[in-house]
């Protein structure tokens, strides 16, 4: 009897939310959505100014990218070939317009939002588009990187 009141005991102590056992530190929102949006723009930095070598450390080496018009994208190498060729051919520029950020405990964050592009056509700024998206950001090591991106609603 001792023993079945032990073993339940410890289960009980194994998985209770907030236990060491199995949490997590956890990031105050507002830290959290600092953070994220600090990396949002890191990224795009690197993207705006085609920048390949700091814009390829942001993401997972199996990175996944689905985007409603050209399909997927199923490695940060096939994602930097799709980002060598943008850039060779004038590159773009991203603005972000709006962006929630949720934690996902035991893995990361998620970044739900709205972005503008535009391209530089005879030396002046023309828009390319709005569209939304999703990034799952994985923190691996204290290190923020894009595992996933959903882009869609592209008009």
């Amino acid at each position: 009897m001792k023993q079945i009141l032990l073993s339940t005991l410890l289960t009980g102590v194994l998985f209770v939310p907030g236990s060491n056992a199995q949490s997590t530190k956890k990031s105050a929102p507002k830290t959290l959505y600092s953070t994220i949006i600090a990396m949002d723009k890191k990224v795009f930095d690197a993207y705006n100014n085609c920048d390949l070598d700091k814009f390829e450390d942001y993401f997972t080496r199996d990175v996944e990218f689905l985007h409603d018009r050209t399909g997927r994208t199923e490695s940060r190498h096939d994602l930097m070939k799709t980002m060598k060729s943008l850039c060779e051919n004038g590159g773009m520029h991203r603005e972000l317009v709006n962006a929630k950020i949720y934690p996902l405990d035991f893995y990361g964050a998620l970044e739900i939002g709205t972005h503008r592009f535009y391209k530089t056509v005879k030396g002046k700024k023309q828009s390319a588009g709005t569209a939304k998206f999703i990034n799952v950001w994985k923190l691996d090591d204290e290190e923020w990187k894009i595992a996933r991106v959903i882009s869609y609603d592209h008009d």
